[in-house]
């Protein structure tokens, strides 16, 4: 079993198809996750609706962008995997991903 990277490119569709689902799993998990403690929280301290409206809204802000990052680093990642490169430290910025 060889180790080496082997610099064939992949198909675009296919990394495109992985970094979707990366994203959708990683975002929907984090979202289902906070939204319990959200809810959870906004009956055990008697927070009422305000709470779950503002805190839900947060929390859709969150998933999203959350959503949005995996896929660009997703992305990214492959692009560099493809090109020979070693994979980067993550940057918490989405443009920092986007560019080369």
């Amino acid at each position: 079993m060889s180790t080496e990277v082997t610099k064939k490119g992949g198909n675009p569709l296919v990394i495109f198809i992985i970094s979707l689902c990366a994203a959708i799993v990683m975002a929907g998990g984090f979202a289902i996750v906070v939204e319990a403690f959200v809810i959870a929280a906004a009956n055990l301290f008697e927070l009422g609706s305000t709470f779950i409206w503002v805190g839900s809204g947060a929390n859709a802000l969150l998933a999203v962008w959350f959503a949005i990052w995996t896929f660009v680093r997703s992305w990214h990642v492959e692009r560099r995997l493809r090109a020979g490169l070693e994979v980067d430290e993550p940057k918490m910025s989405i443009l920092a991903n986007m560019r080369g």
